[in-house]
């Protein structure tokens, strides 16, 4: 009984990180029916907003009031501002020295400018509709199709666990990340093994348009 109290408890929680907001997007649209299609609006277009909000949020170099602001826009432009990326993918992968051998491979998956595009249509469908439209109407069809085509680009970003690309601190030499661990943990292993004294690794940044296929870990 306590560990079905629980599950529920926990299924009752209105999550806000980026991915969670994917999540129930994905839920809405699965559900079918036409009312489900606005809160997938809602939920993508939140979830924006979220993902660019997690990028600005955890680095120093980034004013308190370009952490606060909520239009799409103006969030872009802040962003591009910090890391200035554009819509390339960063990876960034450690090898060892000796052997050449991927250890681990990290992306930062920005949001792109389509993805934004998306998300500022979608902020066109959040308000009353001035005439009912019956079920038949190609209106559903465009809603459906707008949804799809945002969720697919926000699964994308949402994809990488890098919160910006690698940036050099000013005068120090140093290169400063912000990493998100997944819950399950299952980079701590290798981002512990570079670590260790002795490792000679070697690391390669590039930029690219396209995630691989399969994703390297």
């Amino acid at each position: 009984m306590r560990a079905l109290a629980e599950r529920k408890m926990e299924q009752a929680q209105y999550r806000i990180s980026s991915r969670d907001y994917l999540r129930r997007a994905g839920e809405c649209l699965a559900e079918g029916s036409s009312k489900f299609l606005f809160y997938a609006a809602f939920e993508l277009r939140c979830g924006i907003e979220a993902r660019m909000n997690e990028y600005l949020e955890v680095w120093e170099h980034i004013s308190k009031k370009k952490k606060k602001g909520w239009r799409i826009a103006e969030m872009g432009r802040n962003v591009e501002k910090a890391f200035k990326t554009g819509n390339k993918i960063v990876r960034w992968a450690v090898h060892d020295k000796s052997t050449n051998e991927l250890i681990v491979c990290l992306y930062y998956t920005p949001v792109t400018s389509a993805l934004k595009k998306s998300g500022e249509k979608l902020g066109n469908y959040l308000h009353s509709m001035k005439r009912y439209k019956v079920h038949t109407d190609q209106f559903w069809l465009r809603f459906r199709n707008d949804l799809e085509s945002a969720y697919e680009k926000l699964a994308i970003a949402n994809t990488g666990t890098l919160l910006g690309p690698p940036l050099m601190k000013s005068g120090t030499g140093q290169v400063d990340m912000k990493v998100e661990l997944p819950t399950e943990g299952q980079l701590e292993n290798p981002l512990t093994s570079i670590m260790k004294a002795g490792k000679e690794i070697k690391i390669n940044v590039s930029y690219i348009l396209h995630l691989p296929n399969p994703i390297e870990k």
